[in-house]
C-alpha cells in the first residue's frame, strides 16, 4: 500500500509537471513538443496499467496534484495583492487575500469576492494539471466559500475527504444514508432498537422492522443495484415464509395429525355414545312429534324451506315409530347425524339447500337430544319394572347411581364428544386459513406463499367468528402473522425508490456535500463537474459502503446504532489545514483518469 502511494504520488507531481514541459518542449520545435508529449503519455498509459486499479495508487495521485498545485493560489494571490497596494485598490488586495486561501477570507470583503478569488485558484491549479478542467476547477472553487459556513463546515469537508476509506468512516456515511432516506428518521431509529421476531424464524429487516416507506424505498433500489443483496434479501424471505406456514401448521395439523386426534376422541366417546344409547333403548316419539307439529304450525315456520326442513324430519321420525309409539335411541341418533350433514353444509342439490333453515334444524336436534338425554336417566329394576329418572331416584333402589357418576347420560356424552372435537375443530378451521391465505405462488423453495391481504381481509371479516372458535393463543398468533405480512408488503410496495446513482456513489456524493453543501452536490453542475472524477477515485470505497448499507438494510439492530446522531465536527480545526483543503479541492474533485 505505501509503494502504490508512493507511485501514485509521483504520478500525480507529474501529471502537473508534464504540461509546462510539452510546453517548454514547443518552444525548440513541434517534433520536439509531440516527442515530449508520447513520451509523457506512454509513461502516465504504464503506469496507469500496473496500479489504476490501486485506490492507494489513486490517492496517492491526487496527494501528488494537489502538492505540486498548492502554490498557484499563493503566489497569484500574492501578485493581485501586491498590485493592490501598489494602485491602493483595497478591493484588489482583498481579491489577492481570496485567491490565496482558495475562497476562505478575503480581508473583510464579501461573499462575492471570496467566490471570486475561489473561482480563480480553483481554475489555475485545475488547469494546471489538464487544461480542459479549467473551468470545472473555478467551479468548484467559487462554489467552496458559497458554501463554507464557518471552521466547522470545512472541517467536515476535510472529514469527508478521507471519510470513505476507513470502516468508522463508512459506518457514517451508511447511517447518514439511513436517515436522510428514512421518512421520520427518529421514528425508524426507534422501531428499529426494539425491533424482535414477530414470528419465530422470521428475521425482520430494517425496512420491515421500521415501518418506514422511505426506508422500504432505499431498500428497494439497493435490491436493483447490488446482486449480493438481492440473493441475500431473496433468502431471508423465503425464511420468512417458511417460519409464518410453519407457525401455521404447527397449530393447523395435517391430516395424519387430525385422523390422529380424530381416532383418540371416538375411542374415548364411542364406547360411552354406545352405552347411553343403549340404556336409552326405545324412546317416546309422541313427545317429538307433537312439538314438530307445534313447529310446523308455527307462523314463523311458514317459509317453504322451513316446512320442507321441518316435515321431512318430522315424517321420518314418525315413520320409524313402532305400534307402541316409540322410536329407538339408535334411529333417533341416525336421524341426527343426517342433520349435521345437512348443517355442515355436506349435502348437494335439493338436500343441501336445507340448510339455509338451519334455525328450524337445530331445534329439531334439540328435540331428539331431549328426548334421548331423558331415556338415558331411566333406571329398571328386575322384572323390567321402570322407576323414572336416575336424577330423581337415588338410593337404595339405584345402587349410588345418579346422573353425573358412573353412568353417562346422552347430554354428558355431547359435553364430552364437544370437548374432545374442539381442538380438532381448531385445527380444521386453522387449515382452512392456511389454505385460504396462499397466493398460489410459490418461494425459492416451493413453499407456499401467504397472502397479507387475504389475512387482512378475513380477520376483518370474519374476526368475530374465529374469536370464538380459536383459543385466545391461536388468535394471538393470526394477529402476529398479519403484523409480520403487512411489515414485509410495505418493505416490498410501499415508498418511492431512491435513484440508484445516488446509492452506487454515496462516498463521492457525501464528499460533494462536505465541500459545496448538499444542496449543490445534488445539482447537475456539481454532478457534472466533479461526480465523474470523484466515483473513479472512490470506486472502491463506494462498493464497501454499499455493502455496508446492505448488511445494516438486513440488521435493524445494526441499522440503528449507524442511525445514532452524531455530533458535529468541532471548531477548533487549525486555520492552515483550512486553508489547504480549501485549495486542494478543485484540483481534488477534477483530476482525471480515477
Amino acid at each position: 500500500m505505501i509503494e502504490n502511494t508512493g507511485v501514485g504520488l509521483m504520478r500525480g507531481l507529474r501529471n502537473v509537471i508534464d504540461k509546462p514541459a510539452e510546453l517548454l518542449a514547443g518552444v525548440f520545435s513541434d517534433a520536439e513538443a509531440e516527442k515530449v508529449r508520447a513520451g509523457n503519455a506512454e509513461n502516465k498509459a504504464a503506469t496507469d496499467r500496473a496500479y489504476g486499479g490501486s485506490t492507494a495508487y489513486k490517492v496517492g495521485q491526487v496527494g501528488g496534484e494537489v502538492l505540486a498545485t498548492l502554490p498557484v493560489g499563493g503566489a497569484l494571490g500574492a501578485g493581485v495583492r501586491a498590485a493592490g497596494v501598489a494602485t491602493a485598490a483595497p478591493r484588489a488586495v482583498a481579491l489577492g487575500d481570496a485567491i490565496a486561501s482558495g475562497g476562505l477570507r478575503a480581508g473583510g470583503a464579501g461573499l462575492a469576492t471570496r467566490a471570486a478569488g475561489g473561482a480563480i485558484s480553483g481554475g489555475a491549479t485545475a488547469g494546471l494539471v489538464n487544461p480542459d478542467d479549467a473551468g470545472a476547477g473555478a467551479a468548484i472553487g467559487a462554489a467552496v466559500p458559497l458554501a463554507v459556513r464557518g471552521l466547522g463546515q470545512v472541517g467536515r469537508a476535510i472529514g469527508g475527504v478521507a471519510r470513505p476509506f476507513y470502516g468508522a468512516g463508512q459506518d457514517r456515511i451508511v447511517g447518514n444514508a439511513l436517515r436522510e432516506f428514512a421518512a421520520d428518521p427518529d421514528a425508524a431509529r426507534a422501531a428499529l432498537a426494539s425491533a424482535s421476531e414477530v414470528i419465530p424464524g422470521s428475521v425482520p429487516t430494517a425496512a420491515m422492522a421500521a415501518g418506514d416507506t422511505g426506508l422500504a424505498g432505499l431498500s428497494r433500489t439497493v435490491q436493483a443495484t447490488n446482486p449480493t443483496y438481492a440473493a441475500e434479501l431473496t433468502a431471508r424471505q423465503t425464511a420468512q415464509n417458511q417460519a409464518r406456514t410453519a407457525a401455521l401448521d404447527d397449530v393447523a395439523g395435517n391430516p395424519g395429525k387430525m385422523s390422529l386426534a380424530k381416532q383418540a376422541r371416538d375411542d374415548l366417546t364411542g364406547s360411552m355414545r354406545d352405552d347411553v344409547l343403549k340404556r336409552a333403548g326405545d324412546v317416546a316419539a309422541e313427545g317429538i312429534l307433537t312439538q314438530l307439529d307445534g313447529m310446523l304450525a308455527n307462523p314463523d315456520n311458514a317459509g317453504q324451506l322451513a316446512q320442507q326442513a321441518l316435515g321431512q324430519f318430522r315424517n321420518r321420525i314418525g315413520s320409524l315409530a313402532a305400534a307402541d309409539g316409540t322410536v329407538n335411541a339408535r334411529a333417533l341418533y341416525a336421524i341426527r347425524k343426517d342433520i349435521n350433514e345437512v348443517l355442515g353444509g355436506k349435502l348437494q342439490g335439493e338436500a343441501g339447500n336445507l340448510r339455509y333453515a338451519a334455525g328450524q334444524l337445530k331445534g329439531v336436534k334439540s328435540l331428539i337430544d331431549d328426548a334421548i338425554d331423558t331415556a338415558s336417566r331411566r333406571t329398571t329394576l328386575p322384572g323390567s319394572r321402570e322407576i323414572g329418572p336416575l336424577a330423581q331416584r337415588v338410593g337404595p333402589e339405584t345402587g349410588g347411581v345418579t346422573s353425573g357418576s358412573a353412568q353417562p347420560t346422552w347430554r354428558q356424552y355431547l359435553e364430552t364428544y364437544a370437548r374432545e372435537s374442539q381442538p380438532i375443530n381448531q385445527m380444521e378451521k386453522l387449515s382452512d386459513v392456511l389454505r385460504t391465505l396462499q397466493t398460489g405462488t410459490v418461494d425459492t423453495q416451493g413453499n407456499a406463499i401467504l397472502s397479507a391481504a387475504k389475512l387482512n381481509n378475513l380477520l376483518k371479516n370474519q374476526g368475530a367468528d374465529l374469536a370464538r372458535e380459536l383459543t385466545p393463543d391461536q388468535m394471538g398468533l393470526l394477529r402476529r402473522l398479519q403484523a409480520d405480512l403487512n411489515a414485509s408488503q410495505l418493505a416490498s410496495n410501499a415508498g418511492r425508490a431512491v435513484g440508484s446513482n445516488t446509492v452506487q456513489n454515496l462516498a463521492s456524493d457525501g464528499l460533494l456535500q462536505s465541500v459545496v453543501g448538499r444542496g449543490l452536490s445534488g445539482s447537475p453542475a456539481a454532478q457534472g463537474l466533479a461526480g465523474r472524477a470523484l466515483n473513479m477515485v472512490y470506486g472502491g470505497a463506494n462498493a464497501q459502503i454499499q455493502e455496508r448499507l446492505a448488511q445494516a438494510l438486513l440488521d435493524p439492530q445494526r441499522a440503528a446504532a449507524l442511525m445514532q446522531p452524531k455530533g458535529p465536527i468541532g471548531r477548533s480545526v487549525a486555520a492552515a489545514p483550512l486553508s489547504l483543503a480549501a485549495r486542494a479541492a478543485p484540483v481534488a474533485l477534477t483530476s482525471p483518469g480515477r
